[in-house]
């Protein structure tokens, strides 16, 4: 009979995965758990609202915006250039 190692089935390994510590055992660990969890939860909606929301990505820059207030009208074309130079 072998004891220990991968012969003795999922006794030795369930530990790992009892109680509500899920990977952390006691009090602290199941705080850290739930931080643990919670932050993976937080991050993935907010991928999902990053991906799948209709506003603006925080990643346009400066220029993009300089370009699209000219388009619009809202600053002349002598505007525009100086402030593309202040940019640069």
């Amino acid at each position: 009979m072998m004891h220990g190692g991968f012969g003795s089935g999922f006794g030795h390994y369930s530990s790992w995965f009892s109680g509500p510590g899920l990977f952390f055992h006691g009090p602290l660990g199941f705080i850290v758990s739930l931080l643990f969890w919670g932050l993976v939860v937080f991050l993935v909606i907010k991928l999902f609202r990053m991906l799948f929301s209709g506003e603006e990505s925080s990643l346009t820059t400066h220029l993009d915006i300089l370009k699209e207030r000219y388009a619009r009208g809202e600053i002349n074309e002598d505007e525009y250039h100086r402030m593309k130079t202040e940019l640069g």
